[in-house]
């Protein structure tokens, strides 16, 4: 067999020229006689480099992930002793935990099932001592079930190996032994939410046989012939899902998200492992979601340094009456991406198992009040005459510290006679301004640079209107230029924001506190800086600008005709003239130069 070991491509394999690439891996040789063979050697039905790639680094975790499980696979129980015995309790997995809880409940609850008492009177007391105990677990009040739930998983523990303590507890002080153990950690509160399902179904199993019930499991756990989670047959982390989701199919020309969006999805994905650990894909369950989605809508939008890097089980302790909840579309946006990546990773999974993985973030979307969420609305002529005309930053020519520098001025102005997006403008660079042959003026929105755009479409060449160039905006670039000697300088260097989030975010955030104070008093919430792209869309329409070039303008798709997707579009000199057919809807004589 002829081939090409690939050099700096570990465990890649290329069978003659144009084949496609196998994973090519030694089994360490302790694992030999178990694994069955020396060597992994299988296609990965690619012949493309980055792919294969792709593909190995998906494949090699989950055969590691195999590696690890046959080195466990006769010694399970004694590598619990070891996690415990040295409290590394993090480290217990999922299945670890599970095996423990249906211990609990095979070596306690069906054996008290099994052998009832007979007498009638036993019998009669033992159906109320049951159902007491069923009704306090089954209490939504944590108060009734928590200390004898806790109780029981120390114990459990403590059986299996954890280290203990005394403590003197009651009346007399009595000293009882207890597990020297965080109970505030993840892994804790799961195996307390095991311990107590293994309550709930041991109750209702003892229930069922003292009244001559069959008993039909609830909880698949704890059900006839249900095993807990097979160790090495996990899906991916979801970090791990993350990361394969972000990067694509590595081939040339496949979709990617864009950097805003990506940067949205590792918040997310943070958020969720803060409250419930880097879990693999399948153990994302329903209730989890729940926490999950339930905890999101706690969260307030915008929070002070302090609390933004709180992780979300401390910062969920905190006060955050003073500051505004997310909107259910930005909840929901959370949502969506999780499910993305989840249904990502079930894609690209060899497991046959995958298709069955759930995916609760599609069932979990909050329902938006249709009145408290009508999306944007343009300014009315008298909004517009009191940020433009009366307002302090245009009016008087205050500036703002939270405005950033001059941005404050611009970029409201900008986008009044572009229709661009906050985004867009926000990372416009002096070289971003140019001319063409024709000597119009037109601003190059676009990806070069590290710049991002929110759609294909987004991406286009926009005139400069003539109010624009009246009031200066050429002459402000042109200073930017000299004043920095570089001609990549950014137009506006003081917009930043927070690490993880869009660089326009907290200008976005400064501009609508400035439409909401005592300055400008516009209230309604549905008034932001986006209204200024509803409202550019009103002057093309007011102006008698046809539909495809406004579209052209605003970067929005063409219409359904296929014709219209024909040919380069529209050329700058016919944007350029239809758009100075738009008129401004205040006078702003006052901003011109020299005016």
């Amino acid at each position: 067999m002829s081939g090409e070991l690939m050099p700096k491509d570990a465990y890649l394999y290329r069978r003659g020229k144009g084949g496609n690439y196998y994973l090519n891996m030694r089994v360490p040789t302790d694992l030999v006689t178990a694994y069955g063979s020396d060597k992994v050697f299988v296609s990965l039905g690619t012949r493309n480099r980055d792919e294969a790639r792709r593909l190995r680094n998906l494949r090699v975790a989950e055969i590691q992930a195999q590696f690890d499980e046959l080195r466990r696979a006769d010694k399970a129980k004694l590598g619990l002793q070891e996690k415990l015995a040295s409290q590394a309790f993090s480290r217990v997995s999922q299945a670890e935990l599970e095996r423990m809880a249906v211990g609990y409940f095979k070596d306690v609850f069906e054996p008290i099932a099994a052998d009832p008492p007979t007498g009638e009177v036993d019998k009669s007391e033992l159906i109320d001592e049951w159902a007491d105990t069923l009704a306090r677990l089954q209490d939504k009040d944590k108060e009734q079930w928590a200390d004898s739930v806790q109780g029981t998983a120390d114990h459990i523990l403590m059986q299996a190996g954890w280290p203990k303590k005394f403590e003197k507890v009651g009346v007399i002080q009595r000293v009882l032994p207890t597990a020297d153990i965080d109970r505030t950690s993840n892994q804790y509160r799961e195996f307390t939410r095991l311990v107590r399902r293994a309550a709930i179904e041991g109750s209702r199993l003892a229930l069922c046989e003292l009244s001559g019930q069959p008993f039909i499991p609830r909880d698949p756990l704890f059900a006839p012939g249900s095993r807990p989670t097979t160790e090495g047959q996990h899906g991916p982390r979801l970090s791990e899902a993350l990361a394969s989701w972000r990067d694509g199919s590595g081939a040339r020309g496949s979709k990617r998200p864009r950097e805003l969006t990506a940067k949205e999805a590792e918040n997310a994905v943070r958020q969720f492992i803060e409250l419930h650990g880097d879990l693999h894909i399948e153990e994302m369950t329903k209730r989890r979601v729940k926490e999950y989605s339930d905890a999101l809508v706690r969260i307030p939008a915008h929070l002070p340094v302090r609390l933004s890097k709180l992780p979300v089980p401390e910062l969920l302790k905190q006060d955050l009456s003073a500051y505004p909840l997310r909107a259910a579309g930005t909840i929901n946006k959370s949502f969506q991406l999780l499910s993305a990546i989840v249904e990502t990773a079930k894609k690209e999974s060899h497991f046959e198992e995958a298709a069955g993985w759930p995916n609760h973030f599609r069932s979990v979307q909050i329902e938006a009040d249709s009145t408290a969420e009508e999306g944007r609305l343009p300014f009315s002529s008298d909004e517009l005459r009191m940020i433009f005309v009366s307002g302090p930053v245009h009016g008087s020519g205050q500036r703002f510290r939270g405005g950033r520098g001059e941005a404050q001025f611009w970029l409201p102005l900008l986008a009044l006679f572009t229709g661009a997006r906050l985004a867009e403008l926000a990372q416009l660079r002096a070289c971003d301004i140019q001319v063409n042959g024709s000597g119009v003026a037109y601003l190059d929105i676009s990806t070069s640079g590290g710049r991002s755009v929110k759609t294909r479409t987004s991406i286009r060449k926009l005139p400069i209107h003539s109010e624009l160039r009246r009031i200066g905006f050429l002459d402000y670039v042109e200073g930017v230029r000299a004043t920095s000697g570089n001609e990549s300088a950014d137009l506006w260097p003081e917009v930043q924001s927070a690490e993880g989030r869009a660089r326009s975010a907290a200008f976005s955030q400064w501009f609508n506190g400035y439409l909401r104070s005592k300055n400008l008093g516009i209230s309604d919430p549905r008034k932001v800086f986006h209204s200024f792209r509803h409202q550019f869309k009103d002057m093309c329409r007011d102006a008698g600008v046809s539909e495809d070039v406004h579209d052209a303008l605003t970067g929005h798709r063409a219409g359904s005709s296929v014709g219209r997707k024909y040919g380069a579009g529209h050329s700058i000199a016919r944007l350029a003239v239809e758009l100075d057919r738009v008129a401004s809807p205040v006078d702003l004589s006052h901003l011109h130069k020299g005016g």
